[in-house]
């Protein structure tokens, strides 16, 4: 069902002042986490007041206790952006040795982003050999500890979720159901910032603005036209993905505020420029012919001008 904006405030700066939840983990010990029917007697399902959120534990094998680490607390808006990005260009790993680490592969333009992440959870990043891109790495436990009681349910991509099982299995937490995702919800710009795009192409000599998000399967993609709207697509190129998209002035302008003041990615300055993007195509500055056109071309390079 898709929300309805006029009654909605997509500027939802209060949100930066929410706490995550501590994760409250009960002394039991798990050998897997398998998801099952709520009805097996292999699956412990307690109620965390706070949140609501159910989880799911196997049955008790293997050492004595869970793992019990005091952790730093972070705004629940940064936990939630911080699964969108891992969800969109995140990893979460087990080794063969049994460590737990996070990889976040971006392009050598959100370099800044990286190092936001790095300056909140610690980790280290490096150039990627051979690649125009940078690696953020955390792999000590204390840190990965920290990690999953901040992202523990908010993860929701098909994969990502599979890896978080795993890591949690591994560090003996539990696996939280991901909460229902709203118009306030920073995972959106999180996920926009790993694999959307907003950018504009020229359809029958006119700028065509549009707000896109891609990815492999179309349950990853569907929460975007559900909260904003838009159009879902399925590309069969590059062995088939499914792209959502907002191209109509009404339905961009309703949420760009959302976008640009949650978004923290190289691209997020070009939600700022929309309102000068459509004043000037109204007055037809991109055709050379117009007196305007050199304001489209001052325009055009604040526009491919990198946020550093």
């Amino acid at each position: 069902q898709q929300w309805p904006f006029s009654n909605l405030n997509l500027n939802m700066n209060c949100a930066v002042c929410w706490e995550c939840s501590a994760n409250v983990i009960t002394t039991m010990s798990i050998s897997g986490l398998i998801i099952r029917s709520h009805s097996s007697q292999n699956v412990i399902n307690t109620t965390q007041s706070a949140g609501n959120q159910r989880r799911f534990v196997s049955s008790q094998v293997g050492t004595s206790e869970t793992t019990r680490v005091a952790t730093k607390s972070f705004t629940k808006s940064f936990c939630e952006w911080l699964a969108g990005v891992i969800d969109g260009d995140g990893c979460l790993q087990v080794s063969k040795q049994g460590y737990t680490s996070l990889e976040i592969t971006m392009g050598l333009e959100d370099l800044a982003l990286l190092r936001y992440i790095q300056d909140k959870l610690g980790g280290n990043i490096k150039m990627r050999s051979g690649a125009k891109a940078y690696r953020y790495r955390l792999h000590n436990r204390e840190g990965m500890i920290t990690l999953v009681n901040s992202i523990n349910g908010h993860i929701r991509h098909t994969s990502r979720l599979l890896q978080l099982h795993r890591v949690c299995q591994q560090l003996n937490i539990p696996v939280l159901e991901a909460v229902p995702l709203t118009i306030s919800s920073y995972w959106f710009a999180g996920f926009f910032d790993a694999d959307g795009t907003i950018g504009f192409t020229i359809k029958n000599l006119n700028p065509q603005l549009s707000l896109r998000v891609v990815n492999k399967l179309l349950v990853d993609v569907q929460w975007y036209k559900q909260i904003f709207g838009g159009y879902i697509y399925y590309d069969s190129s590059q062995n088939g993905y499914y792209q959502w998209s907002v191209q109509s002035r009404k339905d961009i302008l309703k949420i760009k505020d959302y976008f640009k003041n949650k978004c923290r990615s190289h691209k997020s300055h070009r939600f700022y420029l929309i309102d000068e993007y459509y004043k000037l195509k109204d007055l037809k500055a991109f055709s050379e012919k117009s007196i305007n056109h050199k304001a489209w071309k001052a325009f055009l390079v604040k526009w491919q001008k990198l946020k550093i």
